[in-house]
């Protein structure tokens, strides 16, 4: 099923990484053009997409890139199904640079710390995301692909600049934003990441002006530092959002029929 360099081992991928100005992380997101985002970034850059590319990609994408699956069942069996490999591959005429396997489950089933990374019978590079960040993500929840791979790519080359394309977070019209990602969790480490530069977002912002009712708390109430009245404020915030996130995935499952029987009678109004 590869399309890359099956000779290419942990080493030669770290290497690899090495000989770019840049590592751009390509989102599956509506919001993305893959036109604009090529024209911004470095000559010499690396673009990683996922398997469903397909969502960004129209036409066969000429510049050096890797493909990045998700892998389930303890590195078993891909994620995606043979169609979405076959769609991904046929942007990639030229072949790619190397295709990698994330692994990132473990916080979903509370397992406890794994003594090694696992490997995978099925593709010869992985990137076993909970060996490496143990701990880190919110039990019972489980990371994005894109997320996993943007904070392992940070710990394995801190020195090479990681874009990350599309990742706004925020749910679009057509594509699925499943609720068992911590997507509030993500959006705060990927934002802390890139206010210190090691990251930078190529996005739309339309994200506001942080407004000095934090201020006015603390103020009013000394006993509480803003710093704590902060803490609490994105708690709540991340609480709320979590059974927002549950809810409107609920319902845009249940609306999935009505938005295909409106796309298909759209196309006859075009006409």
């Amino acid at each position: 099923m590869s399309k890359s360099d099956a000779t290419l081992d942990y080493e030669g991928f770290l290497e690899l990484l090495g000989s770019y100005d840049a590592i751009a992380l390509i989102a599956n997101s509506e919001s993305l053009v893959i036109d604009s985002v090529t024209a911004a970034l470095p000559q010499n850059t690396l673009y990683v997409f996922f398997t469903g590319c397909a969502k960004v990609l129209s036409k066969p994408f000429p510049k050096d890139s890797i493909l990045c699956h998700r892998l389930v069942a303890e590195g078993t069996r891909f994620l995606k199904s043979r169609k979405h490999f076959e769609s991904a591959y046929s942007f990639f005429p030229q072949g790619l640079k190397a295709e990698v396997g994330i692994l990132a489950d473990k916080a979903k089933t509370g397992t406890v710390a794994l003594p090694a990374p696992r490997m995978s019978p099925i593709i010869p590079l992985v990137i076993d995301f909970d060996y490496m960040f143990h701990g880190l993500y919110p039990s019972g929840r489980m990371p994005t692909t894109g997320f996993a791979l943007a904070l392992s790519l940070l710990d394995l080359r801190p020195e090479t600049k990681v874009y990350l394309c599309g990742f706004t977070g925020v749910p679009g019209t057509e594509f699925n934003m499943y609720s068992e990602h911590d997507w509030t969790f993500e959006q705060t480490v990927l934002q802390l990441f890139a206010k210190k530069k090691r990251i930078i977002q190529l996005q739309e912002s339309d994200v506001a002006a942080a407004q000095n009712w934090l201020t006015s708390v603390s103020n009013r109430f000394p006993e509480f530092a803003h710093g704590e009245v902060a803490m609490m404020a994105a708690q709540v915030i991340g609480n709320r959002l979590t059974g927002t996130e549950r809810r409107v995935a609920k319902l845009w499952d249940q609306t999935k029929w009505q938005r295909k029987i409106k796309a298909y009678f759209k196309r006859f109004r075009k006409k």
